[in-house]
């Protein structure tokens, strides 16, 4: 992770391995965001132990045999069944938003950072965005042999200790098993839907000023909690403030707002990190705003980080 603001925190006590003992490592080389206030940013900035591991080879499992698929669709969402798994993709209208630190999220703000500024322009073409993130159990549904230990009690946790390659072959069986063009989200869109897209109402967090009624943050004592058990925002979506991070498709640049194109942005044509957005459950509060950007390296799997899909719009 590079320009640290804050470190995903990997010691969740509902891993899927039990047995599994994790490095305590430290990247004491990360470089502090430089930002308007340096004092206030201390209470944010934290280095926690980061995983090591690199991803395996999963792609052995592309070929398993497929599971059951339904597919029905409504006006604004396509809900989906793989196997005994069901989740629903909310159709986000495509429109304009002032992408960044804007005067309506930084007003109540103890912190800001360099890399969400300038505010800027940005306009995104229609998609679908999942109303939750990618559960364990979806998982296991799109790959059976996928080695998950479920706790007793604990269903729909958000699968985690995935990395963005992870990821990429987890959506690759998905599209091959439903046919449809699933993908990670871009951090402009990611935002906009965060925001609430064309129904915003310019919240700090996604569907409230009040973190507390959308996100589970800022401890280390309570482990990742189940999907789907706060408010939503004003798309209905779940969780994309707190609980955990979620990768998004683009490569991250701390200057890459300064130099963004207007339509549908992409990110840098390459780089080290990818974006993580959303905040977690061991995240401080100013760390589940809407417009605080993260990175990771994309080989790396955290406890903090999970998945939510996007599909292309027809």
């Amino acid at each position: 992770m590079s320009d640290n603001k804050e470190k995903v925190f990997d010691n969740n006590p509902y891993w899927e391995n039990d047995n599994q003992k994790v490095p305590q490592q430290v990247d004491d080389t990360s470089v502090d965001k430089e930002t308007d206030n340096e004092d206030e940013n201390n209470d944010i900035k934290k280095t926690i132990p980061v995983e090591q591991e690199k991803t395996t080879d999963e792609s052995s499992s592309l070929d398993e045999p497929f599971p059951k698929v339904n597919v029905c669709k409504e006006d604004n969402a396509i809900t989906f069944v793989v196997g005994d798994q069901t989740f629903k993709m909310v159709k986000v209208e495509g429109g304009t938003f002032t992408m960044g630190d804007t005067e309506e999220t930084a007003k109540n703000n103890k912190i800001t950072f360099g890399d969400e500024k300038p505010a800027h322009q940005v306009q995104v073409d229609s998609f679908y965005i999942c109303d939750s993130t990618v559960t364990q159990e979806l998982w296991k549904a799109v790959f059976p042999t996928a080695d998950i230990i479920f706790k007793k009690g604990k269903d729909n946790l958000p699968k985690v200790k995935i990395s963005w390659d992870d990821c990429r072959l987890f959506i690759k069986r998905l599209n091959k098993i439903t046919g449809f063009v699933f993908r990670m989200p871009t951090e402009a869109e990611w935002e906009f839907a965060a925001r609430g897209g064309t129904h915003s109402k310019n919240y700090k967090f996604a569907g409230t000023n009040s973190v507390s009624f959308v996100a589970w943050y800022n401890t280390s004592e309570k482990p990742i909690q189940p999907v789907k058990k706060l408010k939503t925002n004003e798309l209905g979506l779940y969780d994309m403030s707190g609980n955990v991070y979620e990768w998004c498709s683009d490569w991250y640049a701390k200057d890459y707002y300064a130099n963004s194109p207007q339509n549908n942005p992409k990110g840098p044509e390459d780089g080290q990190y990818k974006v993580i957005r959303g905040g977690s459950v061991f995240s401080t509060a100013e760390s589940c705003r809407n417009t605080m950007r993260m990175n990771l390296d994309p080989k790396l799997r955290e406890a903090g980080v999970g998945l939510r899909l996007v599909l292309q719009f027809p």
